[in-house]
């Protein structure tokens, strides 16, 4: 079930933030795009460099999909990454989807099983949550669910 966002349209000065203090220093992200166009933005789309994701997965580009909402007392968000090579996907919602888990929650689905997990994320502010998920998804996960 997805519960829609509760209102509103994305920041296009967030999404420029994230895409300048966060996507751009990842050398594992090769392009960054505004979906549907930087002015109507609603999504930011990263895509990943196969051969530099540990363990190496390929040939196909894995990507990285943000939608992010500012929003009283906290930010509306997913972060979603799939891997068209291992049809590995993960998410970091904070959103009213798995409130028994806690305001922000992590889940995965392997070989079509879904797997939701509580999740408590360090930061407060955007950028330093993008980093989080993104450490997080490149030094914990992907070698633990890929290896």
């Amino acid at each position: 079930m997805s519960v829609p966002h509760p209102g509103g349209n994305p920041n296009a000065q967030l999404y420029e933030q994230l895409k300048r203090d966060v996507l751009e220093r990842v050398p594992h992200i090769t392009t960054i795009e505004y979906v549907p166009d930087d002015v109507e933005a609603k999504q930011l789309q990263a895509t990943f460099d196969p051969s530099r994701i540990n363990p190496p997965t390929g040939p196909e580009a894995p990507q990285l999909v943000i939608e992010w909402y500012r929003q009283i007392p906290h930010d509306w968000f997913r972060v979603n990454y799939s891997d068209p090579n291992t049809d590995f996907h993960a998410g970091w919602h904070q959103d009213k989807d798995h409130t028994d888990l806690g305001r922000a929650h992590f889940q995965y689905s392997i070989d079509g099983e879904t797997t939701h997990q509580a999740v408590t994320l360090q930061h407060t502010t955007s950028s330093l949550i993008l980093w989080e998920i993104i450490e997080n998804l490149l030094e914990e996960r992907l070698p633990t669910y890929h290896g």
